[in-house]
């Protein structure tokens, strides 16, 4: 699951109700098809690690906030956050973390590095983890393209439309409207 950095407090409150929807319907879909035994497949507590990517981070050029803000936020839903980490905008490292990281913990959030920029390696890394390669999911696509109004599928925002062959979409549901999420978690 990926969760960009919220620029308001009170859009954020409203962004994490539907981050736990979807993480409650993630859990609930995880302990259902879970294959190797997570603490949560064994009726612990669900847990979590948060990935934080970003050159500006490390460079002390931007404030990690997000860390605090979604260890909280995790908390209130009853998950229980056991790691963080950040490291650089490099696909080694990146992929090197999620491969690291995914197996042991019911969710993994990926926070900062996914954007519609020419450099974002966010997804690329996350296929290198898994060993999968990227292709323009046709959902995304459409809603790259209504979003940006861009078609071009060479184009820095149609990145974002590029994801692992594994990769699923989560709309969830908005806990005040009970109307299904415009854009997906994935």
């Amino acid at each position: 699951m990926l969760i960009g950095t919220f620029p308001r407090l009170s859009g954020a409150a409203v962004r994490l109700r539907r981050l736990a929807a979807q993480l409650n319907k993630a859990a609930m879909a995880t302990n259902r098809q879970s294959s190797f035994p997570s603490s949560a497949a064994k009726g612990d507590a669900p847990t979590a690690a948060i990935l934080i990517i970003g050159d500006e981070i490390l460079k002390g050029h931007t404030l990690d906030t997000n860390s605090a803000f979604l260890t909280r936020a995790l908390r209130k839903l009853g998950v229980s956050v056991q790691r963080i980490t950040v490291i650089p905008d490099t696909p080694e490292v990146i992929a090197k973390e999620v491969a690291l990281l995914s197996p042991q913990y019911t969710h993994l959030i990926t926070s900062g590095g996914i954007g519609p920029t020419h450099d974002d390696v966010t997804f690329e890394s996350i296929a290198m983890a898994f060993q999968e390669e990227l292709y323009p999911h046709p959902e995304l696509s459409r809603l790259v393209g209504e979003f940006f109004g861009v078609v071009d599928k060479d184009s820095a925002a149609m990145k974002l439309a590029m994801v692992p062959r594994s990769a699923k979409l989560n709309y969830g549901t908005d806990p005040q409207s009970g109307k299904p999420l415009r854009y997906p978690l994935v």
